[in-house]
């Protein structure tokens, strides 16, 4: 038996909407997880749709730091190819800008000294 199981995506989008910040911490982990797990188990179409779907919502506010965020992740102007050099060997990180910042994921930034091309998706 395993934990995981397949919800409808369309109830995945309702389940985010009563997790848009400020809320409670395990909701406030479950929106977090939308961004930096879930997003990479989402083709390109359902990011743009629960991206367009979760803004819809009045409690979404790109005041709180959280809302920001995932603002920056899923919008689809948002998204860059950055390629980097780290002792001799270029390579290329789907990322997108964050507080000026180029991120693969929530917690880390790619170093500007290292960045060697970027690209808009």
């Amino acid at each position: 038996m395993t934990d995981k199981f397949t919800i409808d995506f369309f109830e995945f989008c309702f389940l985010v909407e009563v997790c848009i910040p400020p809320r409670p911490i395990a909701r406030a982990m479950f929106f977090d997880n939308v961004s930096s797990v879930y997003y990479h188990q989402m083709n390109k179409n359902q990011r743009a749709n629960l991206f367009e779907w979760v803004q819809k919502n009045p409690n979404f506010d790109l005041a709180n730091k959280d809302c920001l965020h995932f603002y920056d992740r899923f919008n689809p102007d948002n998204q860059y190819v950055v390629t980097t050099e780290w002792e001799g060997e270029e390579v290329g990180w789907e990322t997108y800008k964050h507080n000026g910042q180029y991120h693969e994921d929530g917690s880390s930034s790619i170093l500007e000294k290292h960045i060697k091309k970027i690209e808009k998706i």
